[in-house]
């Protein structure tokens, strides 16, 4: 009996070892996943190109924050608009779910112990008998291990077994979930925020009416041999990666090179406090 209780639980432990692995790989990599697309839908769509602005591995659980943090806006403002009788009609459904969950949990099948009773076959129990009786090191090195691995309810291949059915009907779904809708729902995700951001630069690049500093910069292209418009560039920088910026100009997005000398000085924002508004 305690050779018994110890083998359930070492399976057991095995059990919940494979889960935490399977599941802790798996939700890291989707936050990975989810914060890259978002991140690369984010700037496409305010008209940068990723490839000049990457971002490193580690950095992606940033933008999954700021894609989490996003919707979270979104929840509450959605929640701001619901009427409160509908969560008061969700809460019987939700009491109902609970106490079906826990009756389909506590209950067991016939019996009392839920397995299935098997009929005793005396004859085979004899010849057992006889060979454990008459070659004990057959008995010890073939039947016994033969009957923890083939026999008991327990076993390793009934755990390998139940196991393989898991992994191919619970986990392999939820892998090309993560690795082929993930990248998706994130990309769109991040192109709906830049949208979003894409509108607020319209009203108020340079800051709004609670901004009390100006926000843009302003950027000689003298430098630029290329750069076919102003020697001033005024906007708000968005990327930056090494010497490289992507700015948001009245213009629209331009990437452009850090001059070698550049010199900021904070401007008050003329919008502060509705002043754009009284001229």
């Amino acid at each position: 009996m305690a050779q018994s209780r110890l083998e359930s639980a070492l399976l057991e432990l095995l059990k919940r070892f494979m889960l935490l692995v399977i599941g802790s790989s798996l939700l890291s990599n989707a936050f990975y996943i989810y914060g890259l697309s978002y991140y690369e839908g984010f700037i496409e769509r305010l008209g940068f190109e990723y490839y000049l602005f990457p971002i490193a591995w580690n950095d992606a659980l940033l933008w999954t924050y700021t894609a989490s943090r996003d919707l979270g806006e979104d929840s509450i403002v959605a929640l701001g608009k619901t009427s409160p009788y509908i969560f008061l009609s969700l809460l019987p459904a939700f009491y109902f779910i609970a106490r079906l969950w826990m009756h389909l949990s506590s209950s067991k099948a016939p019996g009392g112990s839920g397995r299935r009773q098997r009929a005793f076959n005396y004859k085979l129990a004899k010849k057992i008998h006889r060979v454990r009786e008459d070659r004990v090191w057959i008995y010890r090195t073939l039947y016994v291990p033969l009957r923890w691995f083939l026999m008991k309810e327990q076993s390793f291949i009934a755990f390998f077994a139940s196991y393989f059915f898991m992994v191919f009907l619970l986990f392999i779904p939820m892998f090309v979930i993560v690795w082929v809708y993930f990248p998706l729902f994130g990309f769109n995700h991040g192109e709906a925020s830049a949208e979003k951001r894409l509108k607020y630069y319209e009203e108020s690049l340079c800051g709004g009416e609670s901004s009390y500093w100006n926000k843009c910069l302003h950027f000689s292209a003298e430098h630029l041999s290329a750069y076919e418009g102003s020697d001033d560039v005024t906007g708000r920088v968005a990327l930056k990666n090494g010497d490289l910026l992507g700015v948001m100009s009245l213009d629209g997005p331009i990437v452009l090179t850090m001059p070698e000398e550049f010199f900021y000085k904070a401007e008050e924002n003329v919008c502060y406090n509705g002043g754009c508004d009284d001229k």
